[in-house]
């Protein structure tokens, strides 16, 4: 799959960001480890033969959390190699110089028999955390040339090396006992093949780390277009319809009741006549765009524009509590918004119709072209009495059931009686706001 540049760059960011968070999480799990350790050692052993253990072993847990202070820093990359390397590199030193116990000399090709060698794993196991391919091969390479130089550094102070291959083909207990106790017992082909199993188990952690990487990266690049799909769908819908859309990949019908603003410029078709047409779409580009802030803070979508007309729905196609009172508040801060600037130089008057009653909303078209609207007789009635303001020259009308539904804020409302409404048998009460 092809991504651009800018994609191509989030995803990379959404990686760098895993990956940081992966080793800062590895290099906590690395102290909390080790803590637990030195605790061990402390229960574990006599005194005081624990003491000096466990007080290296915290030692170490501290000096590991100084690579956090590398984060995004130019060697912060660089630190993650070294951390894993010196980590590595004092596993195989307490396998080489480490002494068994604090009593008698103990040789230290007994090493093997004591499971230090198992911290390989562990720190394998840690690297893995980090979500970096080659940080996990790094790691393990350093683990099996570690167990390679500590075995070969044991080897090399012992006067012979005793191996299974001293045992004869049918060995007895007894026969078993004296080769696999005796103080020159080492076993060559057995750390051959643990560093074999510690390469087998990078490997196969390298991989699925690859594979975790490819996953991280294709939600990356899932959640980025899924970013810019939405955010392409908000210039032609209203993003809480944008954001449902992707979601869930279509917007349900709903029969609600809301409430619906119905706001026209006055006198827009002499104006537009009088300006070039980048300056119309200039004007109302940004009467549009402060118009939709004033209607999103409280609360309502802007659903649809006809010509210099916007329609504004207040509880569709999302809840909202209180929404013919809010609506008559928008209202006001749309007034409010044209008698205190001029758009593209331009002074604006709005007439403002506004419905409440059952309202249905939802995607409307066909299969390869679709619109979000509200439509019914409340979206009628608010229209029309955008255009009654006309008649009665008043700037804003709201119908009976808004009124009833928004008393707190409608306080200098005046009646003008009932109304007959094109379009509807029965009459309309209407009040016009102050």
């Amino acid at each position: 799959m092809r991504v651009d540049a800018p994609e191509s760059s989030a995803v990379e960011t959404a990686l760098s960001e895993a990956e940081r968070r992966g080793f800062r999480l590895a290099v906590l799990g690395r102290t909390g480890a080790l803590v637990a350790i030195a605790l061990f050692y402390l229960v574990a052993f006599q005194w005081p033969n624990n003491l000096v253990p466990a007080a290296l072993i915290l030692a170490v847990a501290v000096a590991g959390l100084a690579p956090l202070a590398l984060v995004h820093s130019r060697f912060e990359r660089g630190g993650r190699f070294a951390f894993f390397a010196f980590d590595m590199a004092a596993i195989s030193a307490v396998l080489a110089f480490a002494p068994l116990g604090g009593g008698d000399d103990i040789p230290q090709n007994f090493v093997f028999l004591s499971g230090r060698n198992e911290y390989y794993y562990v720190v394998v196991a840690l690297s893995v955390l980090v979500l970096s391919p080659a940080l996990v091969l790094w790691t393990g390479m350093c683990a099996v040339v570690g167990l390679a130089g500590a075995t070969s550094w044991i080897a090399s102070g012992m006067e012979r090396v005793v191996g299974f291959g001293a045992l004869p083909r049918s060995p007895s207990r007894e026969e078993f006992f004296a080769v696999v106790f005796n103080p020159d017992f080492l076993a060559i082909p057995v750390r051959v093949n643990e560093g074999l199993m510690i390469a087998l188990l990078t490997g196969i952690a390298a991989l699925a780390v690859h594979r975790a990487r490819n996953m991280v990266r294709a939600h990356a690049a899932a959640e980025e277009k899924r970013n810019r799909v939405q955010q392409l769908l908000g210039r032609y819908v209203p993003a809480q319809v944008a954001q449902q859309l992707v979601d869930e990949g279509r917007l349900a019908p709903q029969l609600r009741q809301a409430t619906i603003l119905f706001a026209d410029i006055e006198g827009f078709t002499g104006l537009s006549e009088q300006l070039a047409a980048a300056q119309v779409i200039g004007l109302l580009n940004s009467y549009f765009g402060a118009a939709a802030t004033r209607i999103e803070a409280q609360g309502g979508i802007v659903v649809n524009h006809v010509g210099d007309a916007l329609i504004a729905a207040f509880n569709a196609p999302l809840p909202v509590a209180d929404h013919a009172a809010r609506a008559v508040d928008a209202a006001r801060d749309l007034q409010a918004l044209v008698s205190g600037r001029d758009f593209e130089g331009h002074r604006l008057r709005l007439r403002i119709g506004i419905a409440t009653g059952p309202v249905a909303a939802g995607t409307v078209g066909g299969a390869t072209s679709q619109t979000y609207t509200v439509y019914g007789d409340t979206v009628n009635v608010a229209q029309r009495l955008e255009r009654l303001n006309k008649e009665l020259e008043t700037d804003c009308l709201i119908c009976g059931t808004t009124f009833e539904a928004a008393r707190s804020v409608c306080a200098d409302a005046r009646p003008v009686g009932a109304t007959p409404v094109r379009g509807r048998e029965a009459s309309v009460e209407v009040f016009a706001l102050g």
